[in-house]
Formats: C-alpha cells, structure tokens, sequence
C-alpha cells in the first residue's frame, strides 16, 4: 500500500479520509503558503479531529526537517539499505503483494 501511495496515490485505493489527508499533505508539502482555511475544513468535514489534523500536519513537518537535515549535512545511505529501499520504491505493485495489504474496515 505504501509503495502504491508513493508511486501514484491517484490509482490507489484509499477511501475519504486517507485521500483528503494526502492530498493535504501532499499540498502542505509542495506548497505551503497556499494553505488555506479551506484545507483544514475539507479534513474537519472528513471527520478529522483538530488535534488529528495537528497531528497530520507535525508528522509533515517533522518528515520535511528531517530530510532537510540529511541532505542539507550530506548523509548518505549506506549501499545496501539504499538498494533496497530503491528497489522496494520501483517495484511495480502486481509483483510486491505484500505492499498491497489494506486493513480490513471496523464495523
């Protein structure tokens, strides 16, 4: 599933709230001074509580320091990890079953 999200969470199979939550963060990400009150409300209105979407929005930014840190301090990968971690993200999805696990829903 994961592997999916990165690649293209557009063909991913995600219901509301995760969507609304990627889509958020990926505009949180890419274009952080067009946020507006209007995204919050789209996650409020997903069910999201103000203390979630804080939440969403701090594992965000902890991500985005924390890559900043790495290249801004040339941390490099250390070959082995670094293979796998490209090949796990170019791995078309049929063939990776096990990235494909969706939780099965709370009823």
């Amino acid at each position: 599933m994961a592997s999916i999200v990165m690649q293209d969470y557009g063909n991913a199979t995600l219901d509301n709230e995760t969507l609304l939550i990627v889509e958020y963060v990926e505009k949180l990400t890419k274009d952080p001074s067009a946020m507006t009150e209007d995204d919050i409300e789209s996650l409020r209105s997903a069910g999201l509580s103000d203390r979630q979407i804080l939440s969403v929005v701090m594992i965000t930014a902890m991500f985005a320091f924390m890559n900043r840190l790495a290249d801004g301090l040339g941390v490099q990968i250390e070959d082995e990890k670094g293979s796998f971690v490209n090949s796990w993200l170019q791995t078309p999805q049929k063939t990776s079953s096990w990235l494909l696990h969706q939780p099965k829903e709370i009823v």
